[in-house]
């Protein structure tokens, strides 16, 4: 899965942590994100998982994507404390 993580005015947020996650609670990938908030994270195969990303000044987000075997796009906001 790819996608981008971008703060809540639309800009990229370089250096997020994206980790994606079992239902379980189990690790199973972990990106950072690019300059330009790109990021790439594979899944272990079909499925609902759940991706969390997080970045300094940002309050973390935890979203649950649905992988069914076809590549998945799942960008990211995140918000600033307060926001």
């Amino acid at each position: 899965m790819r996608g981008s993580v971008r703060g809540a005015d639309g800009t990229p947020v370089p250096q997020a942590a994206v980790t994606l996650i079992s239902p379980g609670g189990r690790r199973l990938g972990r990106s950072v994100a690019r300059a330009d908030g790109a990021y790439a994270v594979d899944a272990p195969g079909a499925g609902s998982y759940v991706l969390i990303a997080a970045a300094d000044g940002h309050q973390p987000q935890a979203s649950t994507v649905v992988v069914n075997g076809e590549p998945v796009a799942h960008d990211i906001a995140l918000a600033h404390p307060g926001d």
